[in-house]
């Protein structure tokens, strides 16, 4: 009976130091929740004393003016794009379908040659060759080398340019 009353003893015991720390670590919680508002606090003063500053510099009457110019700006770039993009004399419903066989009804009347060209785009046949009747020698391809007999031959670039020395030559 007397091992009975002290485990009941010992139990209410352990119960009382329970609630004890329970309330501490309630208090402890409490405590910090408390220091964490009071730095919430400083750093939103803060930061509305440094906005308060940043707004004096900034007027919302400056910022609609600037938005205003930018849409005046907008609405110019638009005007002109579409103006320079207008067509001239020509209607807004063209028919491809139309043009196309008008076009092919031109070529018909037109004739073609074996060859898929106009008659009109052909050179003449009575036409002597000039560049026979001429004598031209043909026209140079490719590098053009230095002559021989140049006395004061220059170092030339890929386009045949005289090359630039390097001294004036700004990086």
């Amino acid at each position: 009976m007397r091992v009975l009353k002290q485990k009941r003893m010992y139990e209410g015991q352990r119960d009382m130091l329970y609630n004890q720390t329970f309330n501490l670590d309630q208090v402890a919680f409490a405590s910090e929740g408390l220091k964490d508002a009071q730095q919430t606090m400083t750093a939103l003063k803060s930061a509305n004393k440094e906005l308060k500053g940043m707004m004096k510099t900034v007027k919302i009457q400056d910022i609609d003016n600037l938005q205003d110019e930018m849409m005046d700006m907008m609405d110019m770039s638009n005007e002109i794009q579409e103006t320079l993009g207008r067509s001239y004399n020509v209607p807004d419903d063209i028919d491809e379908d139309e043009l196309m066989g008008e076009l092919d009804a031109l070529e018909a009347d037109m004739g073609t040659e074996a060859d898929g060209v106009p008659s009109y785009l052909q050179p003449d046949k009575e036409e002597p060759d000039l560049d026979a009747e001429l004598n031209l020698p043909t026209a140079p391809s490719g590098n053009a080398t230095a002559a021989a007999g140049r006395a004061n031959s220059q170092v030339e670039d890929e386009l045949g340019f005289p090359a630039v020395p390097r001294a004036s030559v700004r990086s």
